[in-house]
């Protein structure tokens, strides 16, 4: 009994901290975020916007998310073929979204690029509605 005790108090915190459902995700994420570089533009039919753009005509693009991972992709002037960032989202609230590089594909990047392991936090620029 005590075993069983210990574990589920062990548990419990865990499970509070859960994120929410990829709907619920969704939807929080949709507005526009600040970093230090960029304002990224979520929208709700599935697309973003960069602004300033991002050298490599890096701009825009289709975003999803899917098992609490942020997908997005975009298309380099000139490629045939699509970028893909895959995100593990730690935190997304109505105000903040921490982020960490998980992997990244597609024509334009660097061979031999190692992904940095850092959190990104970002902060909501504009209300949602």
């Amino acid at each position: 009994m005590r075993t069983a005790f210990i574990v589920v108090a062990l548990i419990m915190p865990a499970i509070a901290l859960a994120l929410p459902d990829d709907a619920t995700l969704s939807r929080l994420l949709v507005g526009t975020w600040h970093s230090y570089r960029h304002d990224t533009q979520y929208r709700a039919d599935g697309t973003w916007v960069l602004d300033p753009p991002d050298e490599g005509d890096n701009t825009r693009g289709k975003w999803r998310i899917e098992h609490g991972r942020l997908i997005t992709t975009w298309r380099f002037s000139g490629e045939s073929s699509d970028s893909t960032s895959v995100d593990e989202i730690i935190e997304l609230t109505e105000k903040i979204f921490k982020s960490r590089i998980i992997s990244q594909e597609g024509p334009g990047r660097p061979e031999g690029q190692v992904l940095p392991s850092e959190i990104f936090t970002v902060t909501r620029l504009t209300e949602r509605k």
